[in-house]
């Protein structure tokens, strides 16, 4: 994708963290992004929420792991179900720090505003508000980039994550 380094007329340019999950291409504002961890562990944790994965020991803290494939109603693959290592995105969200599971890190984008697009009325089924734009990709490329608001996306899991 040809978006980063760029310049555009309207100078308004945002910075977003770039992942997949499943074969989506998705970004989370990079402010909101506290550290990527490309190969963390967690551990499931009885009788949580079924969005609940678990919880991670990173940097000497308990941090509460979110299933995105489950808030986002796409399908986990099924060579990765199983797999106890996962890329986790940690964020934070009204003083509280909380581990997004996705599949892959992907890149760090800067887009200009010009490039960011509304979303359709139902994006996609489930998200809320969550899904806040999107981005066409460059020729040859297969999917959009969607664009996702961090409060949106973890309000309706934070009472459950909140220790």
């Amino acid at each position: 994708m040809q978006l980063q380094g760029r310049r555009h007329d309207d100078g308004d340019i945002s910075r977003w963290v770039g992942f997949s999950i499943g074969e989506q291409a998705f970004a989370l504002p990079i402010h909101c992004v506290r550290e990527v961890n490309p190969s963390a562990r967690y551990e499931a944790v009885p009788g949580a929420p079924r969005f609940v994965l678990g919880v991670a020991a990173l940097r000497g803290r308990l941090v509460t792991v979110i299933d995105l494939h489950g808030r986002l109603q796409i399908e986990r693959p099924a060579d990765r179900a199983r797999d106890p290592a996962h890329c986790l995105i940690v964020v934070e969200s009204a003083g509280e720090m909380l581990a997004l599971r996705v599949d892959a890190i992907g890149e760090l984008y800067s887009l200009p505003s010009s490039l960011i697009k509304k979303p359709p009325a139902v994006a996609i089924p489930g998200t809320d508000d969550a899904v806040c734009g999107f981005v066409s990709r460059a020729a040859g490329e297969r999917h959009m980039l969607s664009l996702l608001a961090l409060d949106p996306l973890i309000d309706a899991v934070m009472p459950a994550c909140v220790h």
